[in-house]
Formats: C-alpha cells, sequence, structure tokens
C-alpha cells in the first residue's frame, strides 16, 4: 500500500527501496531497450536532428567571431514534440506553452508508477514527495524567438518550479514538491533528497528524477567556447584521447519507498539505496574545475553512511564526462576514498582489481541534468540482467590515471556481473560544474517477493 496521512513514522536508519522505474533515451528506447543498447555497445550520439535546428546554419569556428560551433553532434530524444494533453486533462492551448521537458517529465513519471505496480490514482492523496532535476530554458528562448510573445501559461509552462509542481498538482501529491538544478549532478541530488526525506518522515513514498531536452543551440556554442565539448562528438571516458563530451537528452524517474514497507507490501525491488550523499567542492582552481578531496570525502561518506565492507563494491559509474583534467581527478579521488574505506574496516587495500569503472557517457553523451538518472538506469537494470556494458572509444588509457595496485579496472567490454555470494553494491557519481557532487550506495535486493494481485495491492 502507498502512504496515507496516517501511516507509522519511518523507521529510523530504515534503508530506502526503488520499486518503480522508467525512462526515456536516445535511439528512441525506454529504460529497458536502453540498457539493452549500452550492453550490446552501441553509440548513440548521431548529428543534430533538422527537427531541433539547422546544424549547418551555426557551423564554423567561434574564434572567427559569430555565434559558431564545430560540433554538429548530440543525443537526442525522439518524439518530444508529440503529447496527448488530454490524458492528463490539460487544455491544448496550455499544453503548446509548456516546455516540452515538462510533457516528457510528466509522461515518465507516470509509467514509473505503473513499473511499481501501481495506478497513478492510488497515489492521491498520500504524502508522496517529488524532486526531480532540470536546469535548461531552452524553450522559452524558443518561443520568444518565434514571435510568440509572453501569453497568460507562458510562466507557467516554463517555470522549473512548475515542472515539478504541475505533477504534484496532477497527481494529487501532498509531500514536498521540488526541482533542484545543480547542473550535472542534479538528477542524482534530487535521488538523495527524495531519501533524506523518506528518512525524516516528511513523506511516506518519493517519486526522483532527471529531465533534459536541447531546443536551440546556444548552449552548444556557449559550452564550445568555453572548451567543453569534444569537436568528434564522442565522448572518450578515460582515454588518452579525451578532450570534451557530447551533449544528450533524456529522463528518467524511480518511485521510492521505506525497504521495510516495499517488503511488506509485496513490492518489486529494483535495489536499495544503501548510502548517499552531496557536498561541494568549495574554492578550487576555478569554478567549473573539480575538487579531488572533496569528491574523495563525499564518496567515504556515502560508503560510511551505507555500513558495507568496501570489498564488496564491484561497480562504480563514474561521473566520467571525458574530459583530460576531470578524469585522473575522479579516478584519484575513488583511489583516496576507498583507501580510507579500506583502513577504518581494519584492512588493507586490494592491489589486484575486482572493481569495474565505467560511465554511460560513453555512449550516450552527457545528459546533464538527467545524467544521473542514464547512470541510474545503467546500474539497476545492470543488477537485474546481472551484466556490466563496457565502455566506447577506450583505445589507450590516460597516462594520467594510474590503476596499477589499486582495486579497480577500466571495463573495456561488456562482461557478466560477477560477485562472490555476496549481494551486488555499486557506487554512483555526479558531479555539477559549478561543484556540487553527489553519490549514491545501491545494493540489489537478493530474494525477489512474490507479487500479489494487482487488486490486493491497494
Amino acid at each position: 500500500s502507498l502512504p496515507t496521512g496516517e501511516r507509522e513514522p519511518a523507521v529510523p536508519g530504515d534503508a530506502v527501496a526503488i520499486v518503480g522505474l522508467a525512462g526515456v533515451f536516445p535511439g528512441g528506447n525506454e529504460a529497458e531497450g536502453f540498457f539493452a543498447d549500452l550492453a550490446a555497445g552501441r553509440d548513440l550520439v548521431g548529428e543534430v536532428p533538422a527537427s531541433r535546428w539547422d546544424w549547418r546554419r551555426w557551423y564554423g569556428d567561434p574564434w572567427t567571431g559569430g555565434d559558431r560551433t564545430p560540433v554538429r553532434w548530440g543525443a537526442f530524444l525522439s518524439d518530444v514534440d508529440r503529447f496527448d494533453p488530454r490524458f492528463f486533462g490539460i487544455s491544448a492551448v496550455e499544453a503548446d506553452l509548456m516546455d516540452p521537458q515538462q510533457r516528457v517529465f510528466l509522461e515518465t513519471v507516470w509509467r514509473a508508477i505503473e513499473d511499481a505496480g501501481y495506478r497513478a490514482s492510488d497515489l492521491a492523496g498520500t504524502d508522496t514527495g517529488l524532486f526531480v532535476g532540470v536546469g535548461g530554458m531552452d524553450y522559452l528562448e524558443l518561443m520568444l524567438a518565434g514571435g510568440r510573445g509572453l501569453q497568460p501559461h507562458t510562466p507557467t509552462g516554463i517555470a522549473h518550479s512548475v515542472l515539478a509542481n504541475r505533477v504534484s498538482f496532477l497527481l494529487d501529491l501532498h509531500g514536498p514538491s521540488e526541482p533542484v538544478d545543480t547542473a550535472c549532478s542534479a538528477s542524482l541530488v534530487a535521488v538523495h533528497r527524495a531519501v533524506a526525506s523518506i528518512q525524516r518522515g516528511e513523506c511516506g513514498a518519493a517519486i526522483a528524477g532527471g529531465v533534459n531536452v536541447m531546443a536551440t543551440p546556444t548552449a552548444h556554442i556557449a559550452f564550445t567556447q568555453a572548451g567543453m565539448l569534444a569537436p568528434d562528438g564522442r565522448c572518450k571516458v578515460f582515454d588518452a584521447a579525451a578532450d570534451g563530451y557530447v551533449r544528450g537528452e533524456g529522463c528518467g524517474a524511480v518511485l521510492l519507498k521505506p525497504l521495510s514497507r516495499a517488503l511488506a507490501d509485496g513490492d518489486q525491488v529494483y535495489a536499495v539505496i544503501r548510502g548517499s550523499a552531496v557536498n561541494h567542492g568549495g574554492r578550487a582552481a576555478s569554478l567549473t574545475a573539480p575538487n579531488t578531496a572533496a569528491q574523495a570525502r563525499l564518496i567515504v561518506r556515502a560508503w560510511e553512511q551505507a555500513g558495507v565492507d568496501p570489498a564488496t563494491c564491484t561497480y562504480l559509474e563514474t561521473h566520467g564526462t571525458g574530459t583530460a583534467l576531470g578524469d585522473p581527478i575522479e579516478t584519484t579521488a575513488l583511489t583516496q576514498a576507498f583507501a580510507i574505506l579500506y583502513e577504518r574496516w581494519g584492512r588493507s587495500a586490494p592491489t589486484s582489481p575486482h572493481c569495474g569503472l565505467g560511465s554511460v557517457k560513453s555512449n550516450v553523451g552527457h545528459l546533464e541534468t538527467a545524467a544521473g538518472m542514464a547512470g541510474l538506469v545503467k546500474v539497476l537494470l545492470g543488477m537485474r540482467h546481472r551484466r556490466l556494458p563496457g565502455n566506447l572509444h577506450l583505445n589507450t588509457v590516460n597516462p594520467y590515471i594510474r590503476l596499477d595496485g589499486t582495486p579497480f579496472e577500466v571495463l573495456d567490454r561488456t562482461r557478466e556481473w560477477e560477485t562472490n555470494g555476496v549481494p551486488r553494491r555499486a557506487g554512483i557519481s555526479g558531479f555539477g560544474y559549478g561543484g556540487v557532487n553527489a553519490h549514491l550506495v545501491l545494493e540489489e535486493q537478493p530474494v525477489a517477493p512474490v507479487s500479489p494481485p494487482a487488486a490486493d495491492r491497494r
């Protein structure tokens, strides 16, 4: 059953279970199809489709003057212009002024609830929370450039607050309802906030997610000028040729409940969130530069909260943007963090690898505010299918990445996810370019409970 206003308080220290999952990703796939693409080693990046913008109009060297970019690549969603407003009781006029990020996220939340075995109406009147990573304002720019001007539904159509609040309004959710904009770490921060809200007793269940849709070339041009984007449109994570990332779109959402209640209710459990942590890098070399020490502290905090042996971590989904600076800093932080964790468990860190490192960005680019959802889907379905997708575009490991004598190895191909009889455990990192870092610790649920008939689960 879903929570009501009369529910019992959350059990102190109770882990949080992921009981529903949905997403839409480049390649025209939802979550299962997306994972199949990852496991098959498919590159989901292509040229900017004409339905977004004519890349030829903006193509060129940004340093010769004018708004130009040599990057004509991206990983795009299909059919973001298609939406059935009547299904949600929204007028066609209002829907036309809704940012497509609102439409895509609303649809994804609906599917996540269904995936958990519930109807959206089952949540009505409950204290379910809603947290979503979102940042872009492309649609407002597009409307103004098209001469649409401001109309009565424009403020609610483009406001990030309403992106979250519209879902809570339409589904009659009474828990917290908040957008999160910490850039690249936003959707993992959203999950962290949802977990914390459940554990504090603010809500008995929560939906967390992230969304990113690119409607104009503005950010392509700006990020090119900032030196962030790879000219060839390939995210060469951990490779010596790493020279930036490629932008991508996507959306994901998960339904969360306290583990004790999920097991009592007979819910499916994709995985359990054993620990989560968020911090900021403070003063670093620059505003957008990562901080090794801060990343290490973050990871230590999350795994100490999880309270599990660090030797049982067999996979880490890294932030892994494919930059010459960021990749070595991240792997150094991982090495430092796990050295501390092993020491606190009274042992030396293994000198032979047993923990794979990967980044979904090598397949699909950087989904920015939805990036954490792409990594989360990869890990959750990897646990379900017991497979670890390999990294693409990996020819020669970056010489500044030193993994010899550590527990870590970069996955260069898809392989079985093996363990030594313990539950599969993994970490997921997301680092915002403004300095906000997030890390989750996930554990598979070893025994899937038998689900009762849907009629008995209301």
